[in-house]
């Protein structure tokens, strides 16, 4: 997907004689098979320093004080604006 790197350097040769290269054995997991990953824009890399603490198991007092917090703030909702919560069905529309 990349264009060549013009701006290598040059390798170096070795004057020692290379060792016939062994080879590992690596059993590949069919179940999770391994893909390449794309580095680009877009890519499958998540940028680093997210904020990851909505993902976060928290505690469980920590998770009630929160919940408690949401639902006083729901309880302030005002009784003329609340009842429009309440709607009937269909069927009780007709028949009233």
């Amino acid at each position: 997907n990349h264009p060549p790197n013009i701006f290598t350097m040059a390798k170096k040769s070795s004057s020692k004689a290379k060792a016939a290269p062994v080879k590992k054995v690596s059993k590949a997991d069919p179940l999770f098979p391994s893909r390449p990953r794309s580095f680009g824009v877009g890519g499958n890399i998540r940028p680093a320093g997210r904020d990851l603490s909505r993902f976060v198991r928290w505690p469980k007092y920590v998770r009630i004080q929160r919940q408690r917090a949401v639902l006083y703030q729901r309880l302030k909702v005002p009784p003329s604006i609340n009842q429009f919560t309440k709607s009937i069905g269909k069927n009780e529309a007709a028949s009233v």
